[in-house]
């Protein structure tokens, strides 16, 4: 009968202590599972606060007024006026710092239909370069941006008369608004260039009569859709 006292004290006895250690488990347990989950957060967002390369290849379509200036010619008083229809393809390759800052080199093909008043109608090739900074929410919303326009060309085929021009050393500039969605971005810029050079192939029946500093002026709008790639 004592021994069955004796048990049966050592048990009310232990039971405390067994309940004490199953709770201090829990507790620990749950102190690792909130450090771990507080602590993945924190490295994805210092991953994403370091930045770091991207690629945006992007679609276009653009519709702008152009102007040969021929009043900068000697005898001629009067500059050429028309619109100028294009379709491309490009992409920006540079870095972004927060997600929210990014600074890239812009580089773009199109396939250009212009109409001017005295030129004619004629189809030709454009390429440009150029240094873009700009500004984005992280993840989704506005995008800004700015692009200096640094090197290019647009050969149209010959027009009126069989004169066949180059337009070469763009200046200018391209302003643009977007907003991104994912991986998506849709967007609009403004173009304000000019070429400073007028390479002249041909003229009828004469090959390579030579260059001049007649500008060639592009002013419109630019329609895009782009896909920022995070490498």
């Amino acid at each position: 009968m004592k021994t069955t006292l004796k048990t049966a004290a050592l048990l009310l006895c232990a039971i405390p202590a067994i309940g004490f250690a199953q709770e201090a488990t829990q507790y620990e347990s749950t102190t690792t599972e909130q450090t771990t989950t507080t602590t993945e957060p924190a490295r994805e967002t210092e991953k994403e606060n370091k930045g770091g390369l991207f690629v945006e290849p992007f679609v276009l379509a653009s519709r702008e007024d152009i102007s040969i200036k021929t009043s900068q010619l000697p005898i001629i008083s009067d500059d050429t006026s028309g619109t100028a229809e294009s379709a491309g393809i490009g992409a920006r390759l540079g870095f972004h710092i927060g997600e929210a800052v990014f600074l890239a080199a812009d580089g773009r093909y199109r396939k250009t239909r212009i109409a001017d008043s005295s030129y004619g109608t004629a189809e030709g090739d454009s390429w440009s370069v150029g240094p873009t900074l700009g500004v984005q929410a992280p993840f989704f919303g506005l995008r800004v941006w700015g692009t200096a326009l640094a090197l290019g060309s647009y050969d149209p085929q010959a027009g009126n008369s069989d004169v066949d021009v180059k337009f070469e050393e763009p200046r200018g500039y391209r302003a643009g608004l977007g907003f991104r969605v994912a991986a998506v971005s849709v967007n609009v810029e403004y173009q304000d260039m000019s070429y400073g050079r007028t390479d002249i192939q041909s003229f009828g029946p004469i090959a390579n009569p030579g260059s001049t500093d007649v500008d060639f002026e592009n002013k419109g709008w630019t329609a895009s859709l782009s896909f920022p790639i995070e490498l």
